[in-house]
């Protein structure tokens, strides 16, 4: 039989059953080193900028500074005399020696004219114009003609009777020469919503009255009040 040589178990020999042994790639390790490099060179850049101090240099502006004197103050006032100090005396005046005035003519006074008509003087102002008498209030009237039961029925306000309200009215009127009224008013009615007012003004055609005469002669004037009452037709 022949011998065998023993086998180094540290350092075994190839085996045919082995799994292959992977090649190393030279450029997957230059990629690697390069990648390293870049990133050392960013970290020492990050370093410097952040924590690397910053100096900067600023230099004095000099500015030149004129000093003005400042103005003296004004002097002071002289001072007040004292209250018992009497009054400096007056100056002297030498008087004037007289001057020779010579004769000068006497002048005659100058003729004055007569004045051809004499200068009344004014008189006062005139008194103001009085007053236009106010016409008269006719208390006691005499009339000449009234309403008849008629006219009064067939001016009675409508909406009152219906409603079968009962009111009054009293107008006031001027007496003119014919005896008839004009420019008559309502004084008051009541109730005032039911239309007596105008009632009575239309009524106020109706009356007439015997007016009052100056040298014989019917004169306009004369205030008179006139009250109507309206009653329901029976």
């Amino acid at each position: 039989m022949a011998e065998t040589q023993p086998r180094d178990i540290g350092h075994p020999g190839h085996n045919p059953f082995d799994l292959p042994q992977p090649k190393r790639n030279k450029g997957f390790i230059y990629a690697v080193l390069i990648a390293l490099v870049v990133h050392a060179a960013l970290a020492v850049y990050l370093w410097k900028s952040k924590f690397e101090a910053n100096f900067k240099e600023y230099s004095d502006e000099v500015t030149d500074v004129a000093l003005i004197k400042p103005v003296p103050p004004p002097p002071p006032p002289p001072p007040p005399p004292p209250p018992n100090t009497p009054p400096p005396p007056p100056p002297k005046l030498q008087p004037r020696p007289p001057v020779a005035v010579p004769n000068v003519p006497t002048i005659p006074p100058l003729p004055v004219p007569p004045v051809p008509q004499r200068v009344e003087e004014p008189k006062p102002p005139a008194p103001p114009p009085p007053e236009p008498p106010r016409p008269s209030v006719i208390t006691q009237p005499d009339f000449a003609r009234r309403p008849s039961p008629e006219e009064m029925e067939r001016y009675y306000p409508d909406r009152a009777l219906r409603m079968n309200v009962e009111g009054k009215a009293s107008i006031t009127c001027t007496v003119n020469a014919r005896g008839t009224l004009e420019g008559c008013a309502v004084v008051n009615e009541t109730p005032s919503d039911q239309g007596f007012g105008d009632a009575a003004m239309r009524l106020s055609k109706m009356f007439k009255l015997r007016p009052k005469t100056l040298d014989g002669q019917p004169v306009d004037g004369g205030k008179i009040t006139i009250p109507i009452r309206f009653v329901l037709p029976k």
